[in-house]
């Protein structure tokens, strides 16, 4: 049983990124490694507390927008606030969606299953 690692979105505004006219602007973002997280944090230029973290990490988690030849940092930074936005919450939503998601195998049939988590952190 594997996990999902990519997701599918639509922006809900689209403005400030290549697109075919009439078209709404999709992308595809994948989860967070702990490599990003300490690739930012070793940036001088990036305070974790700051917009600028989010960013940055959008820039490396976001591997597809629209009609764009590459993601990067100025790729972000032309998001509308509300696209920015969106794309923060939704880099949360699949983010902790993974976390309280793992997948279980039961000891007497051997069968899969994803089993969650009531509340994290409690045992």
């Amino acid at each position: 049983m594997t996990l999902r690692t990519q997701f599918r979105f639509t922006l809900p505004g689209g403005r400030g990124v290549a697109v075919e006219a009439g078209r709404k602007v999709s992308g595809v973002m994948r989860l967070v490694q702990v490599k990003d997280i300490l690739q930012i944090e070793r940036d001088a230029g990036v305070r974790r507390d700051s917009g600028v973290f989010y960013v940055v990490l959008l820039g490396k988690v976001i591997t597809a927008l629209g009609n764009e030849k590459a993601i990067t940092r100025k790729t972000i930074e032309r998001l509308s606030p509300a696209d920015f936005a969106f794309c923060v919450d939704f880099l949360h939503e699949i983010n902790h969606q993974v976390i309280k998601r793992m997948p279980l195998r039961c000891l007497a049939c051997g069968h899969e299953f994803f089993g969650e988590l009531g509340r994290l952190g409690e045992a």
